[in-house]
């Protein structure tokens, strides 16, 4: 009778394992993507067009390349289990969903697929980050 309490705790943890996981797996996709995108921003790349929101395709160059960069750090500090990688993984995700309102205009599928992404980090690193010692 006092394995009922232990099972169902085990549970709780590992439901929570996935999430984890795929919040830190796709903080470093995106981040590997911004940083591509910053990088071909910056070396006026002909796929890149320069019909953004605001701003100038060099600015948001830069912005997407020190982005991506924060969030690799923080995929890779939630598989290592830090304790500052929800926060600043929910803060990274965050801001990369309205700067993906940025590119919305020239790429448009690429900024809702991105902002969706974003949107389920922002869940498994909210709802399931307490637990992200157990992910790996």
């Amino acid at each position: 009778m006092t394995t009922a309490p232990l099972e169902s705790t085990y549970e709780e943890e590992a439901s929570g394992t996935g999430w984890v996981a795929f919040a830190g797996t796709m903080l470093i996709l995106v981040g590997c993507f911004n940083v591509i995108d910053g990088i071909a921003a910056l070396a006026n790349s002909d796929y890149l067009v320069n019909q953004l929101l605001f701003a100038n395709l060099h600015a948001w160059g830069w912005f997407f390349l020190i982005w991506g960069a924060v969030q690799l750090c923080a995929g890779f500090a939630v598989y290592s289990g830090a304790g500052w990688a929800a926060i600043v993984g929910v803060v990274s995700a965050f801001g990369n969903a309205i700067a993906q309102l940025s590119w919305a205009r020239a790429y448009p599928v690429w900024a809702v697929c991105a902002i969706v992404l974003d949107v389920l980090v922002i869940y498994g690193l909210v709802v399931y980050g307490g637990r992200r010692n157990t992910a790996t």
